[in-house]
């Protein structure tokens, strides 16, 4: 099981673009750190709702306090995703061995209390980058691309992949 936690304040629509991405990449679900009870409904509202059309299981939740959510997760190796830790690549073989993985990105700013709090600190590229492509380089690595295949459970549509055009069936 993998989770994402988004320390900072990102706009409704970053939430929903990083909910996308975490979700269909294989992450379990994502906590964002936020006290909008309306920003929270609605991004709440917008997951069940592509996971009612799409299928699967996903969940998102927000929470006041980071530190507070982390001690809650003792039993999930933390991995803190920047630009200046060991390179993924020579992480990877590591990472997958654990069955409970909690990654943390940070929205807007370095956090350096979480240097030395994550279990692991792992640089997606030494160079800058998005919360959004460090979320979807872990998955990858996490799942070895197994889940560019995965299949979603309950799904009211499906996509058929098409060379040209657009096909999606409604399952009954």
């Amino acid at each position: 099981m993998l989770n994402v936690l988004v320390i900072g304040k990102p706009s409704y629509e970053k939430i929903v673009d990083l909910c996308l991405i975490a979700r269909a990449f294989g992450a379990s679900g994502i906590v964002f750190t936020s006290e909008d009870k309306r920003l929270e409904s609605k991004s709440q509202r917008f997951c069940k709702d592509i996971c009612d059309k799409w299928g699967g299981k996903f969940s998102v939740s927000f929470t006041a306090n980071w530190k507070s959510y982390l001690r809650e997760k003792r039993n999930y190796k933390t991995i803190y995703l920047t630009r200046y830790g060991i390179p993924m690549k020579q992480m990877e073989y590591t990472i997958r061995t654990y069955k409970n993985v909690l990654a943390i990105v940070s929205f807007s700013e370095k956090i350096k209390e979480l240097y030395t709090i994550a279990d692991f600190n792992i640089s997606i590229t030494s160079q800058p980058h998005t919360t959004a492509s460090s979320i979807t380089a872990l998955l990858r690595t996490y799942y070895h691309d197994r889940e560019l295949s995965m299949h979603f459970e309950n799904a009211k549509y499906k996509i058929i992949p098409e060379q040209h055009g657009i096909h999606i069936d409604k399952m009954d």
